[in-house]
């Protein structure tokens, strides 16, 4: 028996239900795989992100200083213009005389000294051209143009003037820059107003590069391209103030020092690293575009390292991590293999690891216990034999005295039965009057002696049989009956018991009526406990139906509900047990023998059968029973 315990513990420890043999190995290898390759992972992230951030902002910086410098030549390209125009205007002619046609020989000296300047013109504060000097062949006057009073309001307040860009016969880019002409410091007499050819703009954008394929470009605040390496953008008067990079570059700065750039789609629709630097005195901007994966290719050859040496340095780990494994695995195996053989019955095995760690000392106290179980196991199968043969003893002794029980009980049972058997019939012929007349005193002693006669043949009826179903000597015989039949004549016998009360009994039996093999004595017994039961647990103008019903499992099911007090979940348990009467409401128990219900629950279950009860507090109980068909 002691071997049969070690099986089982081996099996319990060894084969969790549910689970398979050899997992130590792989849970190590898994949990190892998960820790190293976290941590190996989580570092290389943490690079890569790193890498990332710092790689953004030099290129950032680098085009932001790209776009920077494009920005001060351009701003100071068009401040150059501004002020060999103020040079112009401090002339002794508009001193002396004002505004003259003498000073033509100043305006041709301007348009000889800025290739830029196509054409200039002197305007006096009415607004009238007076003087005027082109490279065109054919110049236009500028008398009527709106932008003179625009000048003129601003040489009033001692300003420069920079009109919008436009484009002069859908070809090259200018705009018109007016300065104030002074006779004196603070009195002005007129403007200088001169129309500057952009295209020189255009040749300091197209010379900038970034990388190998970054360029720049120059846009105004509404997103109108003023010069572009390609300069069919510019011609074709391309408006991109929807895209991010514009909007951005003509946003305010912000309050954080940093550079500024943001990816995004340029005007062919690709991704692109953007920076900008703007020139504030024109309401311009400098943008620089970059591709993204030029920009990133220092990031991208970063993640490819990176991405090497996570993969070696995690192969290594896992490797070390399993042959780790298996250096641990090897002796538990070699200690599995032990038990196997001591629940085989091998008392003499032992093991020998040299391990140097816990695991040499789990060897050491396994040989002690194997050594403990060796001896126990010695003396332990004659101490089980003397104790089986002991108990197989007390078992027989226990066997006589419940047979010597029945037998008393049942001859007790026979013996009382006859002087009770005189005793009511005497008692009947009393009540008959058969010897002689009754006083009324006299009659009601002699009918509860009567009543109580009735009772107590009962009980040894009740005795009677529990001794036969305890001794097996209860036989059936089992004949076709009618179950809807038999129903009724119960119900017809215990209707006058249910009528003193007053309680209504019904019966609600199919039809046709079901028939059962069953024997037809026993199972109106059973109807009668039942159904006197529920009659006599239900108060008055209360209600008990039987009813009859098949369940379509080859069995046939009869219920009798009633409308009492219920059954408590506590006496649910015990109401089918020998001599236990359960109290309803708090009551006290009922008259009765106890023994009832459980003899009803013997006779369902010699028939193959089984009863059970379904009860709540003040809901009533409802006892159910099959049968087969």
């Amino acid at each position: 028996m002691i071997c049969e315990a070690i099986k089982n513990l081996k099996s319990k420890i060894q084969n969790p239900p549910g689970r398979r043999r050899g997992r130590l190995v792989r849970h190590y290898f898994l949990i190892s795989v998960i820790l190293i390759s976290g941590g190996l992972v989580t570092s290389g992230f943490l690079e890569i992100y790193y890498s990332y951030r710092e790689i953004f902002d030099q290129v950032a910086l680098l085009q932001e200083e790209v776009a920077t410098g494009a920005a001060f030549k351009i701003e100071r390209f068009i401040q150059e213009i501004e002020t060999s125009m103020k040079a112009a205007t401090r002339s002794q002619v508009v001193a002396v005389k004002g505004i003259t046609p003498e000073y033509r020989f100043e305006i041709k000296r301007l348009l000889f000294m800025n290739r830029a300047i196509s054409e200039a013109a002197a305007i006096d504060l009415k607004g009238n051209e007076q003087v005027r000097v082109s490279r065109l062949a054919t110049a236009q006057s500028v008398t009527d143009d709106p932008a003179n009073m625009l000048a003129l309001g601003r040489a009033k307040e001692g300003r420069s003037y920079f009109g919008p860009v436009y484009f002069v016969r859908g070809s090259e880019p200018y705009m018109s820059i007016a300065v104030p002409m002074e006779r004196y410091a603070n009195e002005p007499v007129g403007v200088l107003r001169a129309e500057v050819n952009l295209k020189y703009i255009g040749d300091v954008v197209s010379a900038i590069k970034v990388g190998q394929a970054g360029y720049a470009y120059l846009v105004n605040r509404t997103g109108e391209i003023i010069a572009h390496p390609n300069t069919s953008l510019a011609l074709q008067r391309k408006t991109i103030a929807q895209f991010e990079q514009v909007k951005v570059a003509f946003q305010p700065a912000p309050s954080t020092t940093g550079p500024r750039a943001l990816i995004g789609d340029n005007i062919e629709g690709k991704s692109v690293f953007s920076s900008h630097a703007p020139i504030q005195k024109l309401d311009w901007a400098v943008i620089i575009e970059r591709p993204v994966a030029e920009a990133y290719a220092p990031l991208y050859a970063s993640m490819f390292r990176t991405s090497s040496l996570l993969l070696v340095g995690l192969g290594m780990a896992l490797m070390a991590s399993f042959f780790v494994a298996r250096r641990v695995v090897r002796p538990l195996q070699a200690l599995r293999k032990g038990v196997e053989r001591i629940g085989g019955g091998d008392m003499s095995q032992r093991l020998s690891l040299k391990t140097g760690d816990e695991i040499e000392v789990l060897a050491e106290e396994f040989n002690k216990m194997a050594e403990s179980l060796r001896e126990a196991y010695a003396g332990l199968e004659q101490k089980v034999a003397e104790r089986t043969r002991e108990l197989a003893v007390a078992n027989e002794r226990l066997k006589e005295l419940d047979r010597l029980k029945s037998d008393f009980v049942s001859n007790v049972s026979h013996e009382l039965r006859t002087p009770l058997t005189a005793i009511k019939g005497a008692v009947d012929l009393l009540l008959r009057e058969m010897a002689g007349p009754l006083g009324e005193r006299q009659a009601h002693y002699l009918t509860r002696v009567k009543s109580n006669t009735q009772h107590l043949a009962g009980l040894i009826n009740d005795l009677l049989d529990l001794s036969k179903i305890e001794a097996g000597r209860v036989e059936l015989n089992s004949s076709r009956v009618s179950l809807g039949g038999l129903v009724h004549e119960v119900v017809e016998t215990l209707r006058p018991v249910a009528a003193e009360k007053p309680i209504s009994l019904e019966v609600a039996a199919p039809e046709p009526a079901i028939v059962v093999w069953a024997d037809r004595e026993k199972l109106t017994q059973v109807l009668m406990n039942l159904i006197g039961n529920a009659i006599k647990f239900t108060p008055s103008e209360g209600k008990v139906t039987v009813s009859v019903t098949g369940n379509g499992n080859g069995a046939v099911a009869v219920s009798v509900r009633d409308t009492g007090s219920g059954i408590s979940a506590e006496d649910r348990e015990k109401i089918f047990d020998k001599f236990y009467q359960a109290a309803g409401n708090g009551k006290s128990k009922p008259k009765g023998t106890g023994l009832g219900l459980a003899i009803s629950k013997a006779l369902v279950e010699l028939h193959g059968g089984r009863i059970w009860v379904e009860s709540e507090v003040n809901r009533g109980s409802t006892f159910t029973f099959t049968l087969p068909v």
